[in-house]
């Protein structure tokens, strides 16, 4: 596994040129192997293309070290999760493409490399069952799955006794004891932008904009990434649901397929909101169906859904993937606007994209504005911006009026995917950004050990939702004392825990009763 490691850190993005030499001397040291023992010429020739036993697992294996410095993770169920959801738009898969050429390059040299070996009568039957069976044990496409079968992990009902199921919260019973006057909700999810980016002498002042905010309220030094909470999804779904985004690959497929469902089973924020009377928006520069962020957000309590196509549609401009960050806060302020107005209770969550890796994209009105050095990565400059533009969106609407009687949520989706910084970052004990403010919200900094599933009872507790002992699903309020289990168990123990877990994701891709009648009756129309 040390030597995986290895292999696996030289194909970061900023090593280029060291993976083209990586490559190259790969394919003359395979040309050379030819020379050298000379075609066999009791072995029939086969043609280039011609299967055989090592190139397959060869071909995953190197697919595998792609997917891991491309994502910075690899999961079976979330990639087949991501497929049925909705992936990248194809220029962003372009893009991708063109930044990782040389590790493609390597790809290919190795495979093409293996198949001249062959095709000359090189590469021997005993060589090649020996190639075979290296790359089907160093490949964690394969071994995790195999392992996990063959031996139970004995945590795999530990998480569901755990579990705060706060369904109740959204019974008329419940909802008749909210307050008259409800706190609205601005929640921002700020794409990367991970609290390690704070360290000024490393990255500059990219989270400067944002200290403010963090200063007034309640601010967690130490939100750790938990197992299945390190993408764009599985960071809305832990915060907004607290728990991990466990998947179960068929039934998932099912609801997402055939029922349009996200999570049907799971009580989440906007749930809870929507029994309270709440109008519910979320806004994005991403097309609605990425990894199915609208499908999530119309389960779970959401009437007002903008993404990326809507947005450009009403700003007239756009980029890569959709909408830029720009777009997306000037038609959240016109949002916000008309929310305050209309005098009911609403949330509004927003996601920006701006500090996406690899290299982020930085949004024109920031060129030559963010204040950093102009040879700083471009991503920096992206994080900077965005952060500049959200903290401009708060001081507007608090010069309008329009922050009163709202909590404000700021953090980080997820840790940032490999970048082109991704080096720097790990020199530091990374952690999400997490920062709660508004009125009532105390000055605090929470310094245990949280993940982003304790933001989801954190801000219910914010807005006067009454829990049990601070709890809601995994998550622990953030404003009281009680530990958080991440801080009982330890990250490690707590994601073995998620990792085995088989007992509550059935129940969470199962419709609840409430909805099934709903769908029922929709069809009925």
């Amino acid at each position: 596994m040390g030597s995986l490691t290895w292999l696996t850190s030289l194909v970061y993005f900023q090593e280029k040129r060291l993976i083209l030499v990586v490559g190259l001397v790969a394919l003359i040291a395979l040309v050379l192997l030819d020379r050298l023992q000379g075609a066999r010429t009791d072995q029939p020739r086969s043609g280039w293309f011609r299967a055989y036993l090592s190139l397959v697992p060869c071909f995953f294996f190197l697919v595998y070290v792609y997917l891991e410095n491309v994502f910075g993770y690899f999961d079976w169920a979330a990639m087949f999760m991501h497929l049925d959801a909705g992936v990248l738009t194809p220029s962003v898969v372009l893009e991708y493409l063109m930044n990782t050429g040389s590790t493609i390059l390597i790809i290919a040299a190795g495979l093409f490399g293996l198949g001249a070996l062959k095709a000359r009568g090189t590469l021997t039957r005993g060589l090649d069952v020996a190639l075979m069976a290296f790359f089907l044990a160093a490949n964690p496409m394969l071994t995790r799955p195999i392992a996990a079968a063959i031996h139970p992990n004995p945590l795999h009902d530990f998480l569901s006794k755990q579990f705060v199921d706060v369904t109740s919260l959204t019974k008329p019973a419940e909802t008749a004891s909210a307050t008259a006057a409800p706190k609205n909700l601005i929640h921002i999810f700020i794409e990367s932008a991970e609290r390690t980016y704070m360290n000024e002498a490393e990255f500059g002042d990219v989270m400067g904009p944002l200290l403010e905010f963090d200063r007034r309220g309640v601010s967690a030094t130490n939100m750790v990434q938990l197992a299945y909470t390190n993408n764009s999804i599985s960071g809305m779904v832990a915060a907004n649901c607290g728990t991990p985004l466990l998947i179960s690959f068929f039934t998932t497929r099912q609801y997402l397929e055939e029922n349009s469902q996200f999570l049907p089973g799971l009580t989440c924020l906007g749930d809870v909101l929507k029994a309270r009377g709440y109008q519910q928006n979320f806004i994005t520069g991403w097309p609605l169906n990425f990894t199915g962020q609208g499908t999530f957000y119309s389960t779970h309590g959401y009437s007002s859904l903008f993404g990326g196509s809507e947005v450009v549609a009403i700003a007239g401009r756009g980029n890569a993937f959709g909408a830029d960050d720009a777009e997306v806060l000037d038609m959240s302020f016109g949002v916000l606007r008309r929310a305050q107005r209309d005098g009911k209770p609403f949330s509004l969550t927003i996601a920006v994209s701006g500090g996406h890796a690899m290299d982020g994209y930085l949004t024109d009105k920031c060129i030559g504005k963010t204040g950093l050095p102009p040879q700083t990565p471009n991503i920096l400059h992206a994080v900077k911006c965005t952060n500049m533009l959200i903290a401009d969106f708060v001081h507007k609407a608090e010069a309008a009026g329009l922050m009163r009687n709202t909590v404000l949520a700021l953090q980080s989706d997820h840790l940032s995917a490999p970048s082109t910084v991704t080096d720097r970052l790990n020199n530091y004990e990374r952690c999400n950004f997490f920062s709660l403010s508004g009125d009532g919200i105390p000055s605090k900094t929470y310094t245990g050990l949280a993940g982003t599933i304790d933001i989801f009872p954190t801000i219910l507790d914010a807005l006067g939702v009454p829990l049990s002992n601070g709890q809601a699903a995994l998550g622990v309020s953030l404003l009281g004392d009680r530990p958080t289990l991440s801080r009982a168990l330890g990250q490690d123990q707590f994601d073995d825990a998620i990792y085995a877990e088989d007992v509550l994701v059935r129940s969470f891709w199962q419709l609840k009763p409430t909805r099934t009648a709903v769908a029922s009756e929709a069809e009925s129309r």
